[in-house]
């Protein structure tokens, strides 16, 4: 069996399932390593250089460490042939970030997860992983990332720049006239900057940040403690297919399939749907949410006992998040974007969590939850940001990305998402909300 898609290969690996890569080709988007980068070479350093800078420089990836890939006299490119996790302590991933840091212009950023492998684990003294390196495609207005130093013929650092790019399977070099060219043609169009338009994905992140700014406006938040959920789509469009139908998105979000009837999630319970700048919004008091004509997809909830600090006042901690209100809401919003508005625009979403003031005077605290009353009375942590804005590229499963969006509201409050009771493995399943009371 094979993989066809970036979601396909977590999947996988998130569900134990790594044997599904096996056959399955490198690709413009997916190299497999073996082994973690040694860092103690600088052939190494540079191998793990080129390898992010050459996603970085086309259109982003996974580097999947921990799988071999070799080539077959029946395919011409090489396919993954066996799997080898590791322990974590072989990857220095701290000293991929540092190495990445000082040898890539511009800096790259890269989001890295870990995935264990069951089967092949011995108990807690040898347990073994998969480590999945994301990197994103750096805007047209940052290309190209160069590495600043290349190798000489005994493998150590010399100076000189390389600029790799990820070509089908290979990664290939810019050649030398390739790159005069770039720095001459930049030097020329130094002083028409302002005439030129913002690439694609530029657009879509400043629709996003407007957006965000926008919704908290439009309902007076401006001084309220919120929290966002966003959606990105992969590229810009002028209409999203099926805005206005009562079978597309207007029907979803007037007939929501919510979990509980009473329970916590962005239901029109008053009729207050609307078109809003040629958009959809549900605009309430405490929560609101809104899909542009471009797909941009933003929802809120207010931070207060009215909406996710919800039953804390009575218990004397009016600025407690409640873990229940957080993962059910969380679940309830990606259940819309992953099941009714991404599938509309083909590509890699991006998720994002924003939060705003969530510190200062009276910050927000989160507890690691619990059962029964633990759930609000366990010991809680303030948030460590005021601001705090994280991003990841959709799984589109709704269950699968609740979970990595509480992963980064916790780490605001430095605490494990898996320890919020309706957290199971590496999901929000559905079944701990359905039908319950």
């Amino acid at each position: 069996m094979t993989v066809s898609s970036r979601a396909a290969v977590i999947e996988a690996l998130a569900s134990g399932r790594a044997e599904e890569l096996l056959d399955t080709a490198e690709n413009a988007w997916l190299d497999f390593k073996s082994s973690p980068y040694a860092l103690k070479s600088d052939k190494a350093k540079f191998e793990l250089c080129k390898d992010v800078a050459a996603f970085a420089n086309a259109q982003g990836g996974l580097l999947v460490l921990g799988v071999k890939a070799s080539k077959r006299s029946d395919k011409a490119m090489e396919v993954a042939t066996d799997l080898h996790p590791f322990p974590q302590e072989r990857a220095d991933v701290d000293g991929y970030i540092d190495t990445l840091n000082d040898y890539l212009r511009p800096r790259v950023a890269i989001n890295h997860r870990w995935y264990e492998d069951h089967s092949r684990s011995r108990g807690q003294d040898a347990t073994s992983y998969y480590l999945v390196i994301e990197v994103e495609p750096v805007p047209e207005s940052d290309r190209y990332v160069i590495v600043r130093r290349t190798l000489n013929d005994k493998g150590m650092f010399a100076d000189g720049l390389a600029v790799p790019v990820r070509h089908g399977d290979r990664t290939v070099y810019l050649p030398s006239e390739d790159v005069y060219r770039l720095i001459s043609e930049g030097l020329r169009s130094r002083y028409a900057l302002s005439t030129v338009s913002a690439p694609p994905g530029q657009e879509l992140q400043e629709a996003a940040d407007q957006s965000i700014d926008s919704l908290q406006r439009l309902q007076d938040w401006d001084d309220e403690p919120v929290l966002m959920w966003q959606s990105i789509p992969p590229h810009t469009v002028q209409i999203l297919p099926g805005l206005h139908s009562d079978n597309g998105v207007r029907g979803a979000l007037r007939n929501q399939d919510v979990l509980r009837p009473v329970g916590f999630n962005f239901f029109d319970s008053t009729g207050r749907l609307r078109t809003h700048e040629g958009g959809v919004l549900i605009g309430q008091g405490r929560r609101a949410v809104w899909v542009r004509p471009d797909g941009v997809t933003t929802a809120a909830a207010i931070a207060t006992p009215a909406m996710l600090c919800w039953a804390m006042e009575a218990r004397g901690l009016p600025q407690r998040l409640n873990s229940l209100v957080l993962a059910e809401m969380t679940l309830e919003y990606f259940r819309l974007a992953d099941e009714v508005v991404v599938p509309l625009i083909s590509g890699t979403w991006r998720h994002r969590i924003v939060a705003r003031r969530f510190a200062g005077e009276h910050p927000r605290v989160l507890g690691p939850g619990g059962s029964g009353e633990s759930i609000f009375l366990s010991d809680g942590w303030p948030a460590s940001m005021d601001t705090w804005d994280s991003t990841w590229p959709a799984v589109a499963d709704p269950e699968r990305d609740a979970y990595e969006a509480l992963q980064r509201i916790y780490a605001l409050f430095g605490i494990d998402a898996g320890t919020n009771p309706d957290v199971e493995g590496d999901r929000v399943p559905v079944h701990r909300f359905r039908n319950s009371s």
